[in-house]
């Protein structure tokens, strides 16, 4: 019952100014902005349930809401072995340049690249890595890292266990806050 769920979806972004990711159940989430009128999404399904499940969106006002949905109508095994093999799900977006960007995952990684005007990252088991710029950014994990690199921002950091590494010569106009119980942060400047 091996399935590959393969998902592709392309819409005009007239009026959205944010696109909000639920992550849950969702491996590897990469963005990427471009000088693009249109969101693309991406998206991998693979493993025994796969076939079961596919990324949807839906856009309610200027914001576009992403996530991964059930879409089979039959009932997957109550067994214990099913836990840890039903699904790996990846999504790709492209979307374009100065929208906001929020995600949230249970299990997944996030990597970003590009211009965003604000960043919202709140990820439990995943860590993060973001090479680009935002005018706000809020970027939370418990036991991931997170590696940033921008330009012209004020960082503010948090880890309760992990290693802390910024050049002490970065300020600018953007605020950047990261924030991790168990993970590192590290942040880099953008050349």
């Amino acid at each position: 019952m091996d399935g590959q769920n393969r998902g592709e979806d392309k819409f005009s972004s007239k009026g959205v100014s944010e696109v909000i990711v639920d992550g849950d159940e969702i491996f590897t989430i990469s963005v990427a902005t471009a000088q693009t009128d249109a969101i693309t999404l991406k998206s991998l399904s693979d493993g025994e349930y796969g076939n079961d499940y596919q990324v949807v969106s839906e856009v309610k006002g200027n914001q576009v809401f992403v996530k991964l949905k059930r879409v089979s109508i039959v009932d997957t095994p109550d067994d214990k072995r099913n836990a840890h093999k039903v699904i790996a799900a990846t999504l790709e977006i492209t979307m374009p340049e100065n929208l906001d960007l929020s995600v949230k995952s249970d299990i997944g990684s996030v990597e970003a690249k590009g211009k965003f005007q604000e960043l919202s990252f709140n990820l439990i088991q995943g860590g993060c890595n973001i090479d680009g710029t935002a005018r706000f950014a809020n970027i939370k994990t418990i036991d991931g890292n997170i590696f940033v690199k921008t330009s012209n921002a004020v960082i503010q950091t948090d880890s309760h266990h992990g290693l802390v590494d910024f050049p002490s010569d970065m300020f600018g106009f953007n605020v950047w806050r990261l924030s991790t119980n168990g993970g590192n942060i590290t942040v880099k400047k953008q050349e």
